[in-house]
């Protein structure tokens, strides 16, 4: 069961999902919580589009007073970590970004599936923030994995999302991710600045 307040994001998550899992799944929609249709539809998995704190905090409550095993997965940016720790105390089995793509969201159903977790960095970071900030010299700047080393490379020569996507074979949605990681594990805002950073930690060739 697909729910979002916006009909335009219901229609466009179904088409990701069914994109995601091709003929997996059976898809509903809602345009908000209901612990009813979710039963009454026999729907296994609840993937929510968290567009405001009011539609987080109807997702916890959905889920803490579940009468039934429920896979759950959001879409939300940049939770606190108040939330975040809510969420996973009710059972959440991922939290994404809400761009993610067909790749990410598959990633998140087949962890629902496992009775695994998978949050995205900025969720991580909520939970853990002092852990992530870095010294004035950059030494406690979180390892870039083999992938986002080669997006942020290519980010430097100038690349855009879609060129980037065409060149590693990825979709733009995936692209998008690996960007929001390596800005969260860089401590920056910008492209600009991962790239400046990147430059004088050695991790970009001049």
């Amino acid at each position: 069961m697909i729910v979002a307040s916006s009909s335009t994001q219901r229609a466009a998550l179904a088409e990701t999902m069914a994109h995601a899992l091709g003929e997996r799944a059976h898809i509903t929609s809602a345009s908000q919580f209901s612990q009813e249709r979710f039963i009454a539809t026999a729907s296994e998995l609840l993937i929510a589009d968290l567009d405001t704190p009011a539609a987080a905090g109807n997702m916890l409550r959905f889920l803490q007073q579940a009468a039934v095993s429920v896979g759950a997965i959001a879409l939300i940016d940049d939770p606190d970590g108040e939330w975040v720790g809510s969420a996973l105390n009710a059972s959440i089995n991922a939290i994404l970004a809400r761009d993610a793509g067909p790749e990410d969201l598959l990633l998140a159903v087949q962890a629902a599936e496992a009775g695994l977790v998978l949050l995205h960095p900025t969720s991580v970071r909520g939970l853990f923030p002092d852990q992530f900030r870095t010294a004035p010299d950059g030494s406690a700047l979180e390892e870039l994995t083999g992938r986002e080393d080669q997006v942020l490379r290519l980010v430097s020569a100038g690349l855009g999302n879609k060129e980037i996507a065409a060149r590693l074979a990825i979709s733009e949605h995936t692209v998008k991710f690996h960007i929001s990681s390596i800005l969260g594990k860089m401590n920056v805002t910008s492209r600009t600045e991962a790239v400046s950073l990147g430059i004088r930690r050695g991790l970009i060739p001049i």
